[in-house]
């Protein structure tokens, strides 16, 4: 991975809008909330938060800074995800199985790293250019989290059968629909992708080089609720031809016959939002559909 050097004062500050950025996201939270993992592709939030911690500690901290002391040396057991080189860990499956520590235990070991780092990078004026390059390795692993944050705790709330609100936040109106649709042709030809510049990038990002693609054309717009609507009343859900055999099968394994999110109360479509329940607004963007779900609806439409 390639990384641009930061002085030190940006990159602590950097430091600490992420990592207060990570906790707003939890803040409209219950403490039951932060335990729960209603599937294994899901993590608790307590997790997370512990985990972009223990990140900071790991390879940083107690790597770098002289007779520095662990916060608690279960830890790197308890909050260790894939890093084969950092030893055991609790297996991704059991991380709902974590009550203890507690959540107030949690924010301690963010404080106490947040300080400790802090200090570490202030006594240091200018540290090495690998503490710098892993520093923002682990900035950008925490965003990386804050995204999977949001899955996470909208996955939990979702699933809850009282489907509580995330938070209140002001319903701009949708106006998707009135864009008239049309279709934008794009060339064949020859195209640049990969990594360019001098910002942070992840190796799988570097290499650039030129793919050839075919002709094609795209919607100038996206696909609204309401012409997804369409699909589902014409029964695109119970007919196979729209399928691929595999979403065919995933279909009725998982017995799906909606997006996700999505429920009919007597007679209505509603979805679950940040906000709670809605009533489905056909003039938004359609939301959280699968690979095979937006398949199914391209070859339908």
């Amino acid at each position: 991975m390639q990384t641009t050097l930061t002085p030190t004062t940006t990159i602590i500050e950097r430091y600490k809008q992420v990592r207060h950025r990570s906790q707003a996201l939890c803040s409209p939270l219950s403490a039951e909330d932060y335990v729960v993992q209603p599937v294994v592709d899901v993590s608790p939030p307590k997790w997370h938060l512990a985990h972009t911690t223990w990140f900071f500690e790991m390879f940083v901290l107690a790597k770098f800074k002289p007779d520095y002391k662990l916060f608690d040396d279960q830890y790197n057991y308890l909050f260790n995800s894939y890093y084969e080189n950092a030893g055991d860990r609790v297996m991704r499956a059991d991380r709902g199985n974590l009550t203890r520590p507690g959540i107030a235990e949690v924010y301690d070991y963010r404080k106490y790293v947040d300080d400790q780092l802090q200090d570490f990078i202030t006594a240091a004026h200018q540290p090495n250019s690998e503490v710098f390059r892993i520093i923002e390795i682990g900035i950008q692993h925490e965003q990386q989290h804050q995204e999977l944050l949001a899955t996470d705790i909208k996955y939990i709330l979702g699933h809850n059968p009282i489907f509580p609100a995330y938070h209140n936040y002001e319903l701009l109106p949708q106006t998707e629909a009135s864009v008239e649709a049309e279709f934008l042709q794009v060339a064949e030809g020859l195209y640049d992708i990969g990594h360019q510049g001098e910002g942070f990038c992840y190796d799988n990002e570097l290499g650039s080089h030129k793919v050839f693609l075919p002709s094609f054309k795209i919607m100038n717009r996206l696909v609204t609720n309401g012409e997804y609507l369409e699909f589902l009343s014409a029964g695109g859900y119970k007919d196979h031809n729209y399928w691929m055999m595999e979403g065919w099968e995933w279909l009725k394994t998982e017995h799906v016959k909606a997006p996700l999110y999505w429920h009919q109360i007597e007679g209505w479509w509603y979805h679950y939002t940040a906000n709670g329940l809605l009533k489905v607004d056909p003039n938004a963007p359609v939301t959280h559909l699968s690979f095979f779900e937006a398949d199914a609806y391209a070859r339908w439409r």
